[in-house]
């Protein structure tokens, strides 16, 4: 049995939702040791709250793009995106050390995971797209073409 990359790419969509909300609801709610590790170095409580307000109000975008992936594949760079600038920015952090290893790594770890998984998902999705064009265009060549009787 095997499952296709659609539904893989769902997949992924639907826990970085849940990833997002985690990590929203703790920003925004509640602060302490873990608001500091989720909050990549971010000390302020203003600060915390509104990445957390930002974290959740992506939620209903993901899910809704991991529902109805089909009709808004325009937007599946939106997770990409998201996961990549919050791994790149917090990882320079840690480089030029403003933000604390200890805080900073967990965000990297989990945003490179997602970003890796998506960029693989949709490579091999578009080597199935051009592996079965190419399969249906041999077949079209393949086919003799009806002789004419005169």
């Amino acid at each position: 049995m095997t499952i296709s990359t659609h539904i893989l790419t769902r997949l992924v969509i639907i826990l970085i939702a849940l990833w997002s909300l985690v990590a929203g609801l703790v920003l925004l709610a509640f602060h302490g040791a873990s608001a500091g590790a989720l909050g990549a170095g971010v000390t302020d409580q203003a600060g915390q709250r509104l990445v957390g307000a930002h974290l959740l109000v992506l939620v209903p975008a993901y899910l809704l793009l991991a529902w109805r992936l089909d009709r808004y594949r325009a937007f599946l760079w939106l997770p990409f995106a998201a996961q990549l600038s919050l791994t790149l920015v917090i990882a320079y952090s840690i480089v030029v050390g403003e933000t604390s290893f200890e805080d900073g790594i967990l965000a990297v770890v989990v945003g490179t995971i997602f970003v890796a998984l998506l960029a693989f998902l949709w490579v091999s999705e578009q080597r199935t797209f051009a592996r079965t064009k190419l399969e249906y265009l041999d077949d079209e060549l393949e086919e003799p073409a009806p002789q004419s009787q005169t």
